[in-house]
């Protein structure tokens, strides 16, 4: 029975193995500048080595210095759930605002994505947005100079903005589509030229950021960093250490990038009909990370037309938004290696909130499932325990019978148990097979945005954060000591192994305390349930109900 105890304890390190994985290092956090932007290079220029410096900068794409914020000119996009500010010089996406996302639970201020910041600690300023546009090999990326903006009416719910501008020679125009809610935008950006010589213009996105990290709370440290998805790779990470090691390049038929960090994500996905070029590189100079991709070059002569189609997303991780958007940017969506679980744990848990209303119930919803699917094997398992608590006046007799000699009593042991067809493992099978779904339960409320700031009952006004008075956690450490009292306990454990055991209750609560309400009140509900089970299969009779799966 000493191996029964060593599982137990193996899975339960395991568990808390793989929830460390997501504590994030000290190489998370960058110092940062704003100085100069970080270069791409042309769909076309693919040839040439990653350590060779890329296509200078225009500095005309720089902000001028000396120039304060509030001179800058911007244009806003925006429908019931976004607002984007366009820098009317660069075009770039500089500022976002999820209007019906508040950035703390209760404030009046909305969640930001793109948007400038001042670290005080280092003195400087970080910045996150995303452009789309041109590019030469002479003038570097290619400044709109957008002047007006003329917002029509789309088909439907369909909101139409033209953004057009003048500069070298050349007319921008910049047609962005977005619906009235969402948080997705379509973008058509055009290049016409009055130039009396031909001119190679490169389509290229891009989105740039710093390394600071985001700030979390509790154990909820999640992945910060890029996303690519190519033929190659329908999802690879490459983080901002990845990066700083080895630039990023891939060509690729359609796909997407992205940035993703906790709860939220930006995006730029191509027509998936033509080839690109997909980046990341990092700016020495600047501090900052910059990821996207280039299509074919074109040679645009005078009184010709060069445009190019994207889609922009800068919002929440919501599955059906995203998966209508792209095939697989629901991927973003991270649920880990156990995505298998995630997916169809997060299907239940949405149909447990279209039930009830509450996030809450709807956890309650999905872990009552849970165990009604897992409740044949518990049921083998508590049944063996019930049998192994009327053979512990037998065991007792045999440790008085062996006194020290644990290998002669091991081996009449196990042939009292083969006798009775009594399997020692079977008791410890419920914890063993509840570990995948408490790893992919909990990846799936890390990325579950909709927990965010969604109260329960009473005390619990948001699922996403620590039970503010540690009821839950305590409730679980006492949970847990009553099911160690229902387990019996064999006269040949190992006295160290027995003693740690008693330990685990108050462990795990100190554990708990620092995990989100709602996996604590998932881990609490499956413990009251597994302690009905427990009781259930070892009442009364000889061997508890005496049917496996009765009741």
């Amino acid at each position: 029975m000493d191996v029964v105890k060593t599982f137990l304890i193996i899975g339960i390190g395991l568990t808390l193995y793989y929830l460390l994985l997501q504590w994030p290092t000290n190489n998370d956090i960058y110092d940062v500048s704003s100085q100069e932007q970080t270069e791409i290079k042309s769909f076309n220029d693919s040839e040439r080595s990653l350590s060779e410096p890329l296509a200078p900068l225009s500095q005309a794409n720089q902000e001028p210095v000396g120039v304060a914020a509030q001179e800058l000119n911007y244009f806003e996009i925006q429908n019931n759930d976004l607002s984007l500010l366009v820098e009317s010089r660069t075009g770039r996406f500089e500022f976002s605002s999820l209007k019906n996302i508040a950035e703390e639970k209760g404030s009046g201020e909305r969640f930001n994505i793109f948007g400038k910041t001042y670290d005080t600690n280092s003195g400087r300023e970080n910045v996150y947005f995303a452009n789309s546009g041109f590019y030469t090999r002479t003038q570097g990326y290619l400044n709109p100079q957008f002047e007006k903006i003329t917002e029509q009416s789309g088909e439907g719910n369909l909101k139409v903005y033209i953004l057009e501008g003048t500069s070298g020679g050349l007319n921008f125009s910049r047609k962005i589509e977005i619906e009235n809610t969402g948080y997705s935008l379509k973008i058509e950006d055009k290049v016409n030229s009055l130039l009396g010589e031909d001119v190679s213009i490169t389509p290229y996105v891009v989105i740039e950021r710093d390394g600071s990290a985001v700030e979390e709370s509790g154990l909820m440290y999640t992945y910060l960093g890029p996303v690519f998805s190519s033929t190659k790779d329908t999802y690879e990470k490459y983080d901002f250490d990845d990066i700083r090691e080895s630039s990023y390049q891939n060509r690729s038929a359609g796909g997407w990038v992205a940035l993703i960090q906790h709860y939220f994500l930006s995006a730029w996905i191509p027509d998936q009909n033509e080839e690109y070029l997909y980046q990341g590189r990092y700016g020495e100079n600047s501090g900052r990370y910059s990821l996207g991709y280039t299509s074919r070059d074109s040679i645009l002569s005078y009184g010709e037309t060069v445009s190019t189609n994207n889609t922009l997303y800068v919002g929440p991780k919501l599955p059906k938004q995203l998966v209508e958007i792209e095939e697989n940017l629901d991927l973003t969506v991270d649920y880990g290696f156990l995505w298998w679980l995630g997916k169809p744990m997060y299907w239940f848990l949405d149909l447990g909130h279209s039930l009830f209303n509450n996030w809450g119930l709807a956890i309650i919803f999905l872990t009552v499932a849970l165990k009604l699917l897992t409740w044949p094997l518990s049921a083998k398992a508590y049944v063996s325990m019930g049998k192994m608590r009327e053979l512990a006046p037998k065991m007792q007799l045999l440790q008085e019978k062996h006194g020290d000699n644990r290998q002669a009593m091991s081996q009449e042991l196990m042939e009292v148990y083969k006798k009775e067809g009594v399997n020692p493992l079977g008791g410890c099978l419920p914890m063993l097979a509840q570990m995948p779904f408490f790893l992919a339960f909990y990846w799936v409320l890390l990325e579950t945005v909709e927990l965010r700031h969604s109260p329960f009952f009473l005390w619990i006004d948001d699922l996403s954060a620590m039970d503010p008075y540690f009821i839950l956690p305590i409730l679980n450490g006492a949970g847990m000591y009553l099911s160690q009292k229902l387990t019996p306990t064999p006269p040949n454990a190992d006295p160290m192994q027995a003693q740690m055991m008693k330990f685990f209750p108050l462990v795990f609560a100190v554990i708990f305390a620092w995990f989100p309400s709602g996996l604590v009140l998932y881990w609490l509900v499956n413990m009251v349930i597994q302690i009905f089970q427990q009781w259930w299969y070892s009442r009364g009779t000889k061997y508890g109900t005496g049917s496996v799966g009765s009741g």
